[in-house]
C-alpha cells in the first residue's frame, strides 16, 4: 500500500493537529489537514492500526484554511494550527477533549457539559519562555530549532509565539556571542549548547540561562561581559555536558549576575521565577485558568484544600483568599522552597507546602484530617493508580482536575466517576496555533 494514491475525507483533528480520515476502516493521518477537507493522498508510512499520508491534491479546500503566519511553519513543528483560522481551532480543541471521552471512557459526553473553549487573547507572541539551540552560521550566532521528524537543527531568525522581549534579549546577546567568537554547533569543540529566556509581563524584566557543555574562559568572559553591558536583567549558567540526553537544564544553575530572579505578577499575585522554575507559559490566559479553577473549587471561607502537584505554588495561593486552609504538595524541592517565599512576598499564611511524592505526603496528610477539596494538576502522564484509589477513599466533596492532556485526564476520570459526578469541563486555550489544550473539569461526591 506505500505510495498508494486516493482521495481521503478528513473527519476530525488528532491530538498532534493532523487531519484525520478513514480509508478501508482504517484512520489515515495527514499533516496540515483539515476536518471537512477532501484530498488526494499519498501513504507515506504503513503502520499496524494507522497510516500516515502527504496531501497530493486539495479536491476540496475548507472555508477555514488560512495561510500560515510564520515562514518557518512547515520546518519547524512547534506550532500545528496555523493553517486554520483561530475561531475555528476552539471549536477542533473542544472536539479533542469530547473525543477523548468517548474513546477512554464509557461515559456519554452529552451527559455533562463540555464548555466552549476560552479564547486566548493573543495568538502571537505570547510565549514567555523559550529554550533555544545556538548555532553558528559561517560565524554568526543564531537561534535554531530542529526540522520536524528529523534531528537536524535549522536558524531561526524570530518566532511568531515569541514574546517579542525574548527576540529582543537573544539577539544582543547572540551579537555579542559573535563578536567575541564564542564557539557554537557544527564546530567541534563547541561549548555554547543552547539559550534559555523567559520574560515577565508586567515587569518587562528578562532572565537567560546559558546552557554550555563546561564553564571554561571563554564562557566566563561572554557571561561577564552579558552582565556588564546590562543585556538581560539576570543572567545564570547551567552546565550540562550530556549531549544525549533531552534535558535541558541540568542540575542546579550558576548565578552570574544582574538579579537574583525575575518576578511575574497575576492579579494581585507576585511569583518568584529561576531559570528551571515551573510556569505557565501564557502570562495573560493563565490568569483566565486559575480563576476557572478558583470559581470550580466553590469556596466559602471554610474549606481545608488540597493542591496536589502545586510547582511553586500557583494555584494555592491563587485561592488561598477564599479557603480557610491549602496544602500543597510538590515533588521538586527548588520549586517547594520558591512556594514558601511566594507565600512570604504574598504575606499569605493559611498556605502551608509539603515537598515529597504525591500519593505518599496525602496518605500522611489526611491523618491530620479531611480535605474539603481536592485540586490537582498534574504532568501530561496524569494521576497515579496508587493516588486515585487514595481520592476514592477520601470522600472529599469536590475535585477540581486541572489537565494538560485530554487522553490522560479521560483515563483518569473513568476511576473517578465510580464515586464522583462531572458537573462540567471548561476547555481553555493555553497555546494557541497548537493543538494543545487545558482543560478545567468539576467533580462533586455522588450522594
Amino acid at each position: 500500500m506505500q505510495n498508494k494514491e486516493f482521495i481521503l475525507d478528513i473527519k476530525r483533528l488528532g491530538i498532534n493537529g493532523e487531519g484525520i480520515g478513514y480509508y478501508n476502516r482504517k484512520a489515515v493521518f495527514v499533516k496540515n489537514a483539515i476536518p471537512g477537507e477532501g484530498i488526494n493522498v499519498r501513504i507515506i508510512k504503513e503502520m499496524p492500526k494507522m497510516d500516515i499520508a502527504e496531501i497530493v491534491e486539495f479536491k476540496k479546500l475548507s472555508k477555514d484554511r488560512v495561510e500560515p503566519a510564520c515562514k518557518y511553519y512547515e520546518r519547524c513543528g512547534a506550532c500545528q494550527t496555523m493553517h486554520i483560522k483561530y475561531q475555528r481551532t476552539l471549536e477542533l480543541k473542544r472536539d479533542l477533549v469530547i473525543e477523548a471521552i468517548r474513546r477512554y471512557t464509557k461515559l456519554n459526553p452529552l451527559s455533562f457539559e463540555i464548555k466552549k473553549t476560552i479564547a486566548s487573547d493573543e495568538i502571537f507572541n505570547y510565549r514567555n519562555k523559550a529554550s533555544l539551540i545556538v548555532r553558528s552560521d559561517k560565524g554568526i550566532l543564531t537561534t535554531a530549532m530542529i526540522e520536524e521528524g528529523t534531528n537536524k537543527s535549522f536558524a531561526v531568525d524570530k518566532c511568531k509565539i515569541e514574546d517579542s522581549l525574548i527576540h529582543e534579549v537573544n539577539s544582543k546577546i547572540l551579537k555579542l556571542g559573535t563578536e567575541l567568537k564564542i564557539k557554537a554547533y557544527p564546530n567541534d569543540d563547541f561549548s555554547l549548547r543552547y539559550i534559555v529566556t523567559r520574560v515577565t509581563k508586567s515587569t518587562r524584566k528578562s532572565l537567560v540561562c546559558l546552557v554550555v557543555k563546561e564553564f571554561n574562559e571563554e564562557i566566563k568572559k561572554f557571561s561577564y561581559s552579558i552582565v556588564a553591558k546590562n543585556l538581560c536583567d539576570s543572567l545564570y549558567v547551567n552546565i550540562n555536558p550530556d549531549l544525549k540526553s533531552n534535558e535541558i537544564i541540568k542540575g542546579e544553575s550558576l548565578f552570574i549576575g544582574g538579579e537574583k530572579y525575575i518576578v511575574e505578577e497575576i492579579c494581585k499575585y507576585k511569583f518568584k521565577l529561576f531559570p528551571s522554575t515551573f510556569f505557565q507559559l501564557n502570562t495573560n490566559q493563565t490568569e483566565k485558568l486559575y480563576e476557572e479553577t478558583k470559581k470550580a473549587c466553590k469556596l466559602s471561607h471554610q474549606e481545608r484544600v488540597l493542591d496536589a502537584y502545586c510547582g511553586i505554588g500557583t494555584i494555592s495561593l491563587y485561592i488561598s483568599n477564599l479557603a480557610k486552609e491549602v496544602v500543597g504538595i510538590e515533588y521538586n524541592k527548588e520549586s517547594v522552597k520558591a512556594a514558601n517565599e511566594n507565600a512570604k512576598i504574598n504575606k499569605i499564611k493559611n498556605v502551608t507546602f509539603k515537598q515529597g511524592d504525591t500519593a505518599k505526603v496525602y496518605k500522611e496528610l489526611i491523618k491530620d484530617g479531611h480535605f474539603d477539596v481536592l485540586v490537582f494538576d498534574p504532568p501530561r502522564t496524569g494521576l497515579t493508580k496508587e493516588l486515585i484509589d487514595m481520592i476514592l477513599d477520601s470522600n472529599a466533596r469536590r475535585i477540581v482536575y486541572v489537565s494538560c492532556n485530554p487522553s490522560t485526564l479521560a483515563k483518569d476520570l473513568d476511576l473517578l466517576t465510580t464515586k464522583y459526578q462531572i458537573r462540567y469541563i471548561q476547555p481553555i486555550d493555553m497555546f494557541p496555533n497548537t493543538s494543545h489544550i487545558e482543560s478545567v473539569t468539576l467533580l462533586d461526591l455522588k450522594k
